[in-house]
């Protein structure tokens, strides 16, 4: 773990959106364990075990729709190279209350261990705590252990499982 690592977070703008989508296609594409429901519904991936060729740019165009739509997109960078991101998208429930999705979420292997993860992770919290969100969520892969214990570690726990079925 390096102990020097200059962290520095903040939100993308939409003229990054592509960029950041290049840079974590190859990195999510070495990671099937990724893969949820939330990759199913974006059509990230089309059978829930692979991704889609073209994931750089579906990727793109999920940054954008958050944005968009009055979510934000982290990027963490870490001596001036792009480290990690974290997508935090925003709704408003029939009930009224706010809630912000931690829909994705990611580390490069290279900088794993050094609090890049947990840095993106509390910015998205003060993020949905500024605006009064009564409930954050994040999703994981079924087989991304690795995520899960991360996230118990921060203070979350499970709520649900997701089942699927090819139709």
């Amino acid at each position: 773990m390096s102990t020097e690592t200059d962290i520095a977070i903040r939100p993308i703008t939409a003229d990054e959106t592509g960029a950041l989508g290049q840079w974590a296609a190859p990195r999510l594409k070495a990671l099937p364990v990724y893969i949820s429901h939330g990759e199913i519904l974006s059509g990230r991936s089309l059978d829930g075990e692979h991704w889609v060729e073209d994931l750089d740019t579906v990727l793109a165009g999920d940054f954008t729709a958050c944005l968009e739509s009055g979510g934000t997109v982290f990027i963490a960078e870490a001596d001036g190279q792009t480290a990690g991101f974290c997508a935090v998208y925003w709704q408003t429930t029939p009930h009224g209350q706010s809630v912000a999705t931690v829909e994705d979420m990611l580390v490069d292997d290279a900088v794993r261990g050094d609090g890049i993860g947990q840095a993106l992770l509390q910015t998205a919290e003060a993020f949905a705590d500024a605006r009064g969100a009564d409930h954050i969520l994040l999703e994981s892969g079924i087989g991304n252990e690795g995520a899960h214990d991360f996230f118990e570690r921060q203070g979350y726990r499970v709520v649900s499982k997701v089942f699927a079925r090819k139709g």
